[in-house]
C-alpha cells in the first residue's frame, strides 16, 4: 500500500510578500491617521442614554395639582355661561358617578376573580414544573430538557389565551 503524500499549503513567496507589502502599508497608514478625540461631555451624554433623568415627585404632583385647578376654573366658567347653579350641577354628577360606579363595579369583581384564579393556576403550575425538573435534571440530557421548557411555554399561552376568551365571553351561570 503506497501513502501519498499531500501538497504543500505553503504560499508562494511572491505572495507572501505582496501580503507583508500590504500589511506595512495599512499599519503606515493607519499610524498617519489622528487620534480620535472624545466630546467633553460624551460621558455625560452615554449615561444619560442608559440612565434617563427621572422626573421628581414634585413635578407630577404640580401638573396634577394645575390640571385639578384647571378642572375646577372650567366647571365654573360652565356655571356661568350654562346659567345652572351649583347644587343642581352636584346632583347631576353625583347621580352620574354613582351609575358609573354601579354599571363598573361587576366588571372589576370578575377580572378581580380571573385574576385571582390566574394567579393561583400559575402558582400551582410552576410548583409543580420547579418539582418535575428537579426530579428529571438527574435523568435526562440538558436538550430534552430544553423541549420540556419550550413546551411549558407553549402550554402557558395556550393558557394566556383561555383566560382571554374567558374575561371576554363572560361566566354562564
Amino acid at each position: 500500500m503506497k501513502i501519498k503524500k499531500s501538497k504543500s499549503t505553503w504560499l508562494p513567496a511572491e505572495n507572501v510578500k505582496n501580503a507583508l507589502e500590504e500589511r506595512r502599508l495599512l499599519l503606515q497608514a493607519s499610524e498617519n491617521l489622528p487620534l480620535w478625540q472624545t466630546p467633553p461631555d460624551f460621558t455625560q451624554q452615554v449615561m444619560a442614554r442608559i440612565f434617563p433623568i427621572r422626573v421628581p415627585l414634585s413635578a407630577w404632583l404640580t401638573a396634577a395639582y394645575a390640571g385639578f385647578g384647571s378642572i375646577i376654573l372650567a366647571i365654573f366658567i360652565l356655571l356661568l355661561v350654562a346659567g345652572q347653579n351649583f347644587s343642581s350641577l352636584l346632583t347631576s354628577l353625583n347621580y352620574s358617578l354613582w351609575n358609573f360606579v354601579r354599571n363598573l363595579s361587576p366588571v372589576f369583581v370578575k377580572l378581580f376573580k380571573v385574576a385571582s384564579l390566574f394567579v393561583k393556576t400559575l402558582q400551582q403550575f410552576f410548583e409543580y414544573i420547579i418539582k418535575a425538573f428537579a426530579s428529571l435534571t438527574t435523568i435526562i440530557n440538558p436538550q430534552v430538557q430544553i423541549i420540556i421548557i419550550t413546551i411549558a411555554i407553549i402550554l402557558i399561552a395556550f393558557s394566556i389565551y383561555g383566560i382571554k376568551r374567558k374575561i371576554l365571553i363572560g361566566e354562564k351561570t
